[in-house]
């Protein structure tokens, strides 16, 4: 039977549905309904229009090791710089900052900071070098008329054109959360800079000193699109090293996401040549292309498991994984005569939910705080997305929590559980004939970010990243690329019926 169960609420004239009170013009019923889940494994995923991106390794309790590399373009901070006479270069430092936040323990002596986007507490080994292929803005394929997409499993396009030895390499690159003072150049002299917890390491001065400063005057530097073709751009490789791991999320357009030179020389001031006077010159990350590189495979028994599941059998468990990882889609009403029925009665929909919970059984590690469900059809967003009053764009933790609530732990036999409201969703279907598309479930680290929105709020369009080489799927939220977390669900098969997936709609009956 497709409809699973059904009762009365009659004891009040008002019930409590998804946290509200509201009242009762009739009695408000309850209803479950199957529905058929079943998981979906991303091969390769575009991982060039984002500006955030990882660096490291992880291990994951279940799904295995990550490794994140990338590869970027720089840009030059000034067209043609002149660096001056019997330049010495002093240092060359790479900084992109973490994401921080400033720690409870702080005081009015120490500053001290929490990094807030570091998944791991080990080490990896961190190499850098130049390569020479070509990031193109427009691909060639399409007659230069959309934008070129790269690719998260493109490693070897880059490995097959690395230049020469590696530009820099560490066996041990563990992140720190000690803020530093820096020594920046200006106008009035050299001013000291607090920093927040950077990724920062010096570059060896002899490799810039050939490949910019004795470029100075050249047609190299008198243009960026003469300089990205001839300086393609550094590839930042991450590789373990026999530790737990550790890897990093930042931001490559942050201003201060560069490599700095630092250099003496004799220059000109006021009409009088002064010597061994102190410079800087910088190159940025941001505004540049660049794409991130994943690697890793599920342990062949989750792998298996995955690709026995389709549409037809459903499955017994969901496997949820950000990056390069999994996803699930969901099915409504999958016997069409229950949809048909449905539409007959013309209920008042009050709520609508889907409740999926952890499968502690074959996973009890770290779990996503969020998941996102979406038009998996169209690749777009739910209008119970669009109309959650909850939005909170300071705060995303505590954002559109009526569409998705957090994960929810509780003692006892409910365990860990996440809430999804489709109530507009489905009233649009019973009573609006709406099309009865798939859903599709992602874990995501900012339920935010899933949309594009105007500087008023109004929402301009989902933000998906391409699929290659992965059956059914096209698109994805561009979110889910941006965590490393995963879980595991009961799904539609689940043998605790308790747990297993279904459709729990609260309506009113007129009739």
């Amino acid at each position: 039977m497709a409809v699973i169960s059904a009762f009365v609420g009659c004891d009040e004239d008002f019930s409590e549905i998804g946290g509200e009170i509201i009242t009762n013009p009739s009695n408000v019923e309850v209803r479950e309904f199957n529905v058929n889940a079943y998981t979906k494994k991303l091969n390769s995923v575009q991982t060039n229009n984002s500006s955030n991106f990882f660096l490291g390794v992880t291990n994951h309790d279940l799904y295995g090791k990550s490794v994140a590399s990338i590869v970027s373009e720089l840009r030059l901070s000034t067209l043609d710089p002149d660096f001056g006479d019997n330049v010495e270069l002093d240092s060359v430092v790479l900084k992109i900052p973490y994401y921080s936040s400033e720690a409870a323990t702080s005081d009015d002596d120490e500053v001290t900071y929490d990094l807030d986007s570091i998944y791991g507490n080990g080490s990896f080994k961190l190499s850098i070098f130049e390569t020479n292929f070509l990031l193109n803005d427009l691909d060639p394929d399409a007659g230069f008329e959309s934008a070129q997409r790269y690719y998260s499993d493109q490693k070897q396009l880059f490995e097959q054109n690395i230049v020469g030895p590696a530009i820099y390499v560490e066996e041990n690159f563990e992140p720190s959360a000690l803020a530093f003072d820096s020594y920046e150049v200006g106008e009035d002299g050299t001013d000291t800079i607090a920093n927040t917890p950077s990724f920062r390491i010096k570059l060896p001065t002899d490799y810039f000193e050939t490949k910019i400063l004795d470029k100075e005057g050249s047609s190299e530097l008198s243009s960026n699109t003469d300089f990205r073709n001839y300086f393609r751009n550094l590839y930042i490789k991450a590789e373990e090293n026999g530790t737990e791991g550790s890897q990093i999320f930042f931001n490559l357009n942050n201003q201060d996401a560069k490599i700095t030179l630092y250099y003496r020389s004799d220059r000109e001031v006021d009409e009088e040549i002064e010597e061994d006077v102190r410079g800087s010159y910088t190159l940025n990350f941001a505004s540049g292309n660049r794409v991130n590189l994943l690697e890793g495979a599920y342990p062949s028994d989750v792998l298996q498991e995955i690709h026995s599941q389709s549409s037809e059998t459903g499955a017994e468990n969901l496997y949820i994984k950000g990056q390069q990882g999994s996803m699930a889609i969901i099915e409504l009403f999958p016997d069409t005569l229950v949809l048909q029925d449905l539409r007959s009665e013309d209920l008042l929909i009050n709520e609508a939910t889907l409740e999926f919970f952890v499968n502690r059984d074959v996973y009890e590690g770290e779990n996503p705080d969020r998941l996102y469900l979406y038009d998996f059809t169209n690749n777009a967003f739910l209008g119970d997305y669009a109309i959650d009053l909850t939005l909170n764009a300071a705060d995303p933790s505590t954002s559109l929590t009526t569409f998705s609530s957090p994960l929810q732990v509780e003692e006892g036999e409910d365990g860990y559980y996440y809430t999804l409201r489709i109530t507009n969703h489905l009233s649009n279907i019973l009573n609006n004939d709406g099309d009865n598309v798939k859903l599709g479930l992602v874990a995501v680290p900012n339920i935010n970010t899933v949309v594009s929105r105007s500087s008023q709020g109004v929402i301009a369009g989902s933000l998906n990243s391409a699929v290659r080489n992965s059956e059914e799927l096209t698109r994805i939220p561009t979110g889910s690329v941006l965590t490393p977390e995963g879980t595991v669900l009961h799904g539609s098969n689940s043998a605790d019926e308790n747990k297993r997936l279904k459709l729990r709609i609260y309506y009113t009956n007129y009739n």
